[in-house]
């Protein structure tokens, strides 16, 4: 086949429905109204839209979780992060899993998933239950009807419980130089992932400083931990001491005090943000339901035999983790996942994916998808009955994730949350003040803007 031929038939394959004209200049809107923009999208043109944005670079919108799976499952060769992504996720967490790809990766997660095995996730049960435990103590000193934000509560507790779970650490004080400092680089990240005109990082402005001086000191605290564990073992049960002891299986060889630093900031930075913004939209949602909040307290008060549930407990608080899955589904802590760019010329349902096109998996408007959930802006925990799960394709629901990339944290966040949320409702009922507006803030996590404003009365 001729040069000429081949071109040819590249042109004449079935483009996806998008936009005809170069978006180039509408793309501010992406960045300050991200959800209108491509909901409108979605709207306008369908389960998949084809952005273009100037000659040679074509950004696509999915919706359908036919796609999700094909990008990520059963094509998952054909598409990698791209390197506008890792390069500013990796200024912070350098080469951690969610900054990296291919071989490197692969070795990478085979070291890290033993500490992530149920046994293990069994073994920082304890460390996760003083943490709640010491919350419920705090709020019993506060006085009663006193206005707190809920939001701001739910991130100091699980900066608190990702600190002391990872290396023993208590790192949830607003004073605290780590926390400060990863509050500082996470924004940063932010604003180069959203800016592509942004100064380089070696321009010395005051932010570019300001972010050099938060990662120096990210760094130095961290490698200090684990190279005074490295020096001084202890029989720890966080995860750390786990990482410490990995070993790659192909190759008998563990990590390095620089890899080790950054996964450790990977799952500070994975591990407390999201959890802690769909905790806090979790509150809101029971707030505004009470049918739902009345069964969740029945459930609670029928199988707690203390104020925070024991390991054994947890399973068996089966409507509590259905109200946290809802939660997730109405209220996920993103809009999509990590953007792929294509590796190759591919075809997506008789849709023509040229290579280096970027490929976004929106599963914010899969979650609200109506050809898979019924009244899809209703609040309703049922929908994670097992029978009515089974009814729905797998990849219609993966807030967590897909494929080899799912969410390595997954259970233990999952273990997390529900003890959390079940410990609160069984000794307190927590009541929305009336008339805030809460709305979402889409920058990197999506957000409740300006927090969640709540009163707590303790249950009799």
């Amino acid at each position: 086949m001729s040069p000429s031929t081949a071109r040819l038939n590249k042109k004449s394959r079935q483009q996806a429905p998008g936009p005809s004209a170069y978006m180039l200049f509408r793309m501010s809107k992406l960045q300050s109204e991200p959800l209108a923009f491509l909901g409108d999208l979605w709207q306008a043109y369908g389960d998949l839209v084809r952005i273009p944005v100037m000659p040679g670079f074509t950004i696509f919108s999915s919706v359908h979780p036919d796609y999700a799976e094909h990008v990520l499952v059963t094509h998952s060769e054909r598409y990698a992060k791209p390197d506008f992504f890792l390069k500013p996720m990796g200024m912070v967490q350098g080469q951690g899993l969610f900054s990296s790809e291919g071989a490197f990766w692969k070795k990478q997660r085979r070291l890290m998933q033993p500490a992530f095995q149920q046994k293990q996730i069994r073994r920082l049960h304890g460390i996760v239950y003083e943490c709640v435990q010491s919350l419920l103590l705090e709020w019993d000193a506060k006085h009663e009807g006193e206005v707190f934000d809920i939001a701001d509560e739910m991130t100091r507790l699980t900066l608190k419980i990702v600190g002391k779970t990872l290396f023993s650490v208590d790192i949830s004080d607003e004073s605290d130089r780590l926390r400060q400092s990863l509050r500082t680089g996470v924004e940063y990240v932010y604003s180069r992932l959203t800016s592509p005109l942004a100064p380089p990082p070696w321009l010395p402005t005051l932010t570019n400083r300001q972010f050099h001086r938060a990662k120096k000191t990210i760094d130095e605290i961290v490698l200090e931990i684990i190279r005074q564990r490295r020096s001084q073992p202890e029989d720890a049960k966080d995860l750390l001491s786990t990482l410490l002891a990995a070993q790659d299986e192909e190759t008998g060889e563990g990590m390095s005090d620089r890899q080790l630093l950054n996964e450790v900031i990977t799952l500070i930075n994975a591990g407390h943000e999201t959890t802690a913004t769909s905790l806090a939209w979790t509150w809101h949602l029971l707030g505004t339901h009470m049918e739902v909040a009345g069964r969740l307290k029945e459930e609670v008060d029928s199988i707690l035999t203390a104020d925070v549930a024991t390991y054994e407990q947890i399973k068996k608080l089966a409507y509590t983790r259905r109200v946290f899955d809802e939660s997730l589904r109405l209220r996920p802590p993103g809009m999509g996942l990590a953007p792929r760019a294509a590796l190759e010329d591919d075809e997506i349902d008789g849709y023509f994916i040229p290579k280096g096109s970027i490929f976004n998996i929106m599963f914010y408007f899969t979650l609200r998808h109506p050809d898979f959930w019924q009244n899809p802006e209703q609040f309703d925990p049922d929908r994670f009955l097992p029978e009515r799960v089974s009814e729905r394709p797998k990849y219609a629901y993966m807030p967590w994730g897909a494929g080899q990339h799912v969410c390595i944290g997954k259970n233990l966040a999952l273990m997390e949350v529900v003890m959390i949320v079940s410990a609160i409702a069984h000794r307190f009922d927590v009541q929305l003040v009336s008339e805030q507006p809460v709305e979402i803030d889409p920058r990197f996590t999506l957000r409740p803007k300006g927090g969640i404003k709540v009163r707590i009365k303790r249950r009799v």
